[in-house]
């Protein structure tokens, strides 16, 4: 007689009945939670989230749900180059293929364990599913031709930045700069893509300078700038502030 298999899904209630009513907002949120989202519908979704508690909540719920199945799982810590390969991926520009499911999925136990199997690999690796910022900074030039909007989470110390509007001329890079608020000189974040999003890491060094420090955004020759100091104009400067503050308004 063949062994009994374990249920992989005992303990999750969409696994055992074929139909479930589900809202369209809880369907969002859980294929959120399990980035099964393209990277528009994520940014929409996302931009949602700052003004709709109640979509929050479903996030939270569907995060807890998932956790459930991961309690059990040994956790790993990636090497450095696969969770910088990870972010890369997910800061990128590059559009994914639409994968609605309609929720019909939630009916056949095969199509939900491949949405669940994804989950338990990468969760471990990835930056949680609602990157939440604690500082916030919008960086406007005096003309309006430039707007980026940057948030900082602690979680993770990732910084990510929104390109709004601008360009930067022919071979020339925007470089950000964190300057804290003892400090004595500017400390680069790196050149920033104008054209996508970009989400990525930095260090606790520069974390530290975060809370009461400053952004600036310059124009540098191609690949940024070449003395680690700002060698071109200083085109928006803004400080630091409650991203609760930059949510509410």
């Amino acid at each position: 007689m063949a062994a009994t298999q374990p249920d992989i899904f005992e303990g999750v209630p969409f696994a055992m009945s074929d139909q479930q009513d589900i809202s369209e907002d809880e369907a969002l949120a859980a294929e959120y939670v399990l980035r099964l989202l393209d990277a528009d519908a994520e940014r929409a979704f996302e931009a949602r989230l700052l003004a709709e508690p109640a979509l929050s909540a479903h996030v939270q719920f569907w995060e807890a749900e998932m956790a459930i199945l991961a309690d059990d799982v040994p956790e790993e810590t990636p090497s450095p180059s696969v969770r910088a390969k990870i972010i890369a991926e997910l800061s990128s520009g590059n559009s994914r293929p639409v994968r609605r499911w309609g929720w019909s999925w939630v009916g056949f136990p095969a199509l939900a364990a491949v949405a669940v199997a994804a989950f338990l690999v990468f969760s471990p690796m990835l930056r949680a599913p609602i990157f939440d910022p604690s500082l916030h900074a919008t960086l406007i030039s005096q003309d309006g031709a430039l707007h980026i909007e940057a948030g900082y989470a602690p979680d993770g110390n990732l910084f990510k930045v929104i390109p709004e509007q601008g360009t930067p001329a022919t071979g020339r890079d925007f470089e950000l700069w964190v300057i804290g608020a003892q400090a004595q000189a500017p400390v680069s974040l790196g050149v920033i893509p104008a054209d996508r999003e970009s989400l990525f890491e930095i260090t606790p060094e520069i974390a530290a300078l975060i809370d009461g420090g400053t952004l600036a955004v310059s124009d540098e020759p191609k690949g940024g700038s070449p003395t680690g100091a700002p060698t071109g104009s200083i085109l928006a400067v803004d400080e630091f502030f409650d991203a609760d503050l930059f949510r509410s308004g």
